[in-house]
């Protein structure tokens, strides 16, 4: 059983850093099952950067997620590009 707590929080902080960083106007998130894995999928048409410079843009609320999946024994990919906006998948 998901602690509903954790989850609650993590989804707390992707949608903060949306609309203060990302400035996104659209926010779209799936939950799915596959196999007894649940899987997160969390959208935005923000602003985005480069994914491929993340550990440097890693502030307390993107630590404070990955801890929480982290306490889930989950998985965190996050994806985006600049003006592409952001997808993380999470699983757990």
């Amino acid at each position: 059983m998901i602690n509903i707590y954790m989850f609650f929080r993590i989804l707390q902080e992707l949608m903060n850093n949306s609309l203060r960083h990302g400035k996104a106007t659209q926010i779209s998130i799936d939950f799915d099952e596959q196999n007894g894995v649940k899987i997160g999928t969390y959208l935005d048409n923000g602003i985005g950067f480069d994914s491929e410079n993340v550990e440097n843009l890693k502030g307390l609320g993107m630590k404070n997620i990955e801890s929480r999946i982290s306490f889930l024994d989950g998985t965190l990919e996050i994806n985006s590009a600049i003006n592409k906006g952001i997808l993380v998948v999470f699983t757990f």
